[in-house]
């Protein structure tokens, strides 16, 4: 079963494709060697036969040749008759001296087994008509050629061989190795599945494919527990909060169904249980809302916003309801700033942000809106001098239905920054509540619209310029 997995496994079939490719490149290889060797050989030989012939004709040259027989019979004794060979013609072919049997004159290369040999051997040889008629061969057996084909074959036998075991024996360590961590891989999975989800695939700090893989998958498990501890988190939020105005307005029902009283009681009763039901409406609406930003969804075309001039916008509506509670809300707003997005929910999220501040600060209290360019890149300030918000609960207002402890017997549902802080993930955005010493500073830091325009096209920015 063990091997089966092995044998089946993809990193043992990769080293055997692998195995086999080497055995095909080695092949080629030595077919090259091949052809390459026997042709130095052949050219080699075909030379040393050359130089012989002009020396055997320079030295027979002075007795006009008459002295050729004896060079031939002392090149033979010299050299011996297993490699070389030597053959001597008179004008009618009739044998001379030399080494071989007589064959048909012919001038030029000349291919022939050895037949006078114990064992005979491939040659190649030289036939030359000399000046007086006479026929001389000269030729040599390709002992070297014959001896570099047989160590190419054992060369090459013994590198397949040598090959095929070494990719069947790295191809089962490396597969060993490699199921082993997919074993770890599977069970942790397995344990995951069966509900605990604490069990994380381990590392093993040589950051392969395998450790970030497994560095991927445990970020994603890691957001999944984030997202289901949300999840818990939001639906005891909405018991807990929802809880209160239902029970309050099926008491108020149960009270108007006995009461006896006048019409206009009755109506009151009516008009309180709507505004509940509105109320109730409203939260659910708020918690579909930032549901459907955080999916990328129900969001208009992605434009180019004059971020400047729609605070410019939302500061003068503010401004009356301000000066109404005795605060003060001024403004400091470059002009020209840009920034991609949602103009809707870039004007929910400046809406939500001035409306927190000003509900929450007594009056009295300064608020101050600003909108500068940092780097490149708006930012959106608000400040105030209020009360301002602990520093251990800063991050907690941003999850749905938290509020503080003053502000709990206030309007509101408590998602309203949860809604801004959806809306800025969705515009890739940062958000951090400081301390303003004293009060809170809410900073909004877009992206710049330089590093923008270089994903969709400065063109695309004009053209949806608002």
């Amino acid at each position: 079963m063990y091997l089966a997995r092995v044998f089946r496994s993809s990193s043992f079939q990769l080293t055997s494709l692998s195995a086999l490719w080497f055995c095909l490149a080695a092949s080629i290889l030595v077919a090259v060697t091949y052809i390459y060797a026997e042709k130095y050989v052949r050219e080699d030989e075909t030379e040393e036969l050359d130089v012989d012939f002009t020396r055997i004709v320079e030295e027979a040259r002075p007795s006009d040749f008459a002295t050729l027989p004896q060079i031939i019979s002392q090149r033979i004794h010299e050299r011996g008759s297993e490699h070389s060979i030597y053959l001597l013609e008179d004008s009618s072919g009739r044998f001379i001296a030399g080494n071989v049997q007589a064959i048909k004159p012919r001038e030029g290369p000349i291919q022939l087994d050895r037949p006078a040999m114990d064992n005979p051997r491939y040659t190649i040889a030289e036939g030359h008509i000399l000046q007086n008629g006479e026929f001389l061969l000269l030729g040599q057996d390709l002992t070297q050629l014959e001896d570099l084909q047989a160590v190419l074959i054992r060369a090459f036998v013994a590198s397949i061989g040598l090959t095929i075991v070494l990719a069947i024996v790295g191809g089962m360590l490396i597969s060993r190795n490699v199921l082993r961590r997919v074993a770890i891989a599977t069970a942790t999975s397995r344990a995951i599945v069966a509900g605990d989800l604490s069990q994380r695939i381990p590392l093993r700090g040589t950051d392969d494919e395998f450790d970030q893989l497994a560095s991927g998958v445990n970020a994603m498990l890691d957001r999944i527990v984030e997202l289901m501890e949300h999840t818990r988190q939001v639906a005891n939020d909405i018991a807990h909060d929802l809880r209160t105005p239902l029970t309050r307005l099926r008491q108020r029902l149960e009270r108007a169904r006995k009461d006896e009283g006048s019409q206009e009681l009755r109506i009151d009763v009516l008009d309180r249980s709507i505004e509940d039901v509105d109320a109730i409406l409203k939260t659910f609406s708020a918690l579909l809302r930032i549901s459907q930003i955080e999916a990328g969804g129900q969001t208009n075309s992605l434009a180019a916003v004059d971020f400047s001039s729609l605070l410019n916008g939302i500061v003068g509506d503010f401004a009356p309801a301000a000066r109404d509670r005795g605060q003060q809300l001024r403004a400091r707003i470059e002009p020209g700033l840009l920034v991609y997005g949602d103009r809707e929910l870039l004007m929910q999220m400046a809406v939500n942000l001035l409306d927190n501040a000003l509900l929450h600060c007594a009056a009295g209290t300064t608020v101050n809106v600003t909108v500068d360019d940092v780097g490149g890149a708006p930012r959106l300030t608000i400040a105030d001098n209020g009360r301002g918000i602990p520093q251990e609960e800063r991050e907690s207002v941003f999850r749905p239905f938290y509020r503080l402890e003053p502000s709990r017997h206030s309007e509101g549902s408590g998602l309203g920054l949860s809604l801004v802080a959806a809306i800025t993930r969705q515009h890739g955005a940062s958000i951090a509540l400081e301390d303003n010493g004293p009060g809170l500073r809410v900073v909004v830091g877009f992206q710049s619209m330089r590093g923008i325009a270089m994903v969709v096209g400065p063109s695309t920015l004009e053209a949806h310029a608002t």
